[in-house]
């Protein structure tokens, strides 16, 4: 008796040790499919609904360029539940956009517009203020994720990118390659390296930093392959 309640105390010990692993695993796998129930939606849509959504998110992403004070930090005490792009786009909080995929760290994570707790814990944000994540001359994405959830690796590795690996933006009608050209750590009032570029199609990932904390921020900024 004393051996057996031994080994299921031993048992016991390897299912909470596994648990955040196996979590991240199930969680990993999940992200992915909603993905593919995504894209494949996407099929039920005609060309000229999609032209259409996107012509609009276009006009969004121009009204960004040429108002550039709306940019936020994701992680400040002020967020808000809503942004301009939810209604201009008639989009809300459960809405998948797209997705970003990074074949360095084997992630596929769909893509929510804003960046408040509610979209961070389901999936990555894009940021308010900063262009919606379709491409194009004179904007600048930036996608924000978690770095500490326990049971979803979100943004946890990001640090492990370098100038010249790639990442994959996935929207609605075409897939937009990014390739990393610098990674910083930034005080959380430092936007100025996440602001639009003028002719410059750029995306930025952005994360807490140092790991588990939240004082700093983590920027891997990538440029569009042409």
């Amino acid at each position: 008796m004393k051996h057996k309640g031994i080994m299921f105390l031993f048992l016991i010990g390897l299912l909470i040790l596994g648990y955040p692993h196996i979590a991240q695993l199930v969680n990993g796998y999940l992200q992915k499919s909603q993905v593919e129930n995504f894209q494949s939606g996407l099929d039920h849509l005609s060309d000229d609904e999609i032209n259409e959504l996107m012509a609009r998110a276009q006009k969004c992403n121009k009204e960004i360029y040429y108002d550039l004070d709306g940019f936020r930090d994701p992680w400040g005490d002020n967020q808000e539940k809503l942004t301009a792009f939810n209604e201009c786009l008639g989009f809300g909080n459960d809405d998948i956009f797209g997705a970003i995929e990074i074949p360095k760290l084997k992630l596929v994570i769909p893509i929510y517009l804003g960046s408040s707790e509610e979209v961070l814990s389901k999936g990555i944000g894009q940021v308010e203020g900063s262009s919606l994540p379709l491409g194009g001359e004179n904007t600048h994405t930036v996608l924000a994720g978690h770095r500490g959830m326990g049971t979803k690796a979100m943004f946890r590795n990001i640090d492990e990118l370098h100038d010249g690996d790639v990442f994959y933006i996935h929207t609605m009608n075409e897939t937009l390659t990014y390739r990393v050209f610098n990674q910083e750590v930034i005080e959380p009032h430092e936007t100025d390296s996440l602001e639009v570029e003028e002719n410059r199609d750029l995306a930025t990932l952005l994360t807490c930093h140092p790991y588990r904390y939240d004082y700093q921020r983590l920027l891997i900024q990538g440029e569009r392959d042409q």
